[in-house]
């Protein structure tokens, strides 16, 4: 067997359009079962890099204001959950890590 090089993995790439449902223990009002925020609005994604180092400084490099990725452990296994606001700037992801 020979050596395989890691690759960056992109899971749950997926759009929310601001709405999410409420569980009837959450509302404010009973007859409300969804709830808009602007804080969830645009792409999202769960990413493990290859090389975290490359991942951070072309995310930093690339990206507007409008995007957020926070550094995380997921079941021990470092990874990124990313937040993208802009269509044109979740195009260039995807088409660099996807």
């Amino acid at each position: 067997m020979g050596y395989r090089e890691k690759k960056t993995v992109v899971h749950y790439w997926r759009y929310e359009n601001g709405w999410r449902y409420l569980p009837s223990f959450l509302r404010r009002n009973p007859d409300e079962e969804r709830e808009y925020s602007e804080d969830l609005k645009g792409w999202h994604c769960w990413v493990y890099p290859a090389d975290d180092t490359e991942f951070e400084e072309w995310m930093t490099q690339n990206m507007k204001d409008e995007c957020e990725f926070t550094y995380r452990f997921n079941s021990g296994n470092p990874m990124y959950t990313v937040n993208i606001k802009s269509d044109e700037d979740a195009t260039l992801f995807k088409l660099k890590w996807m």
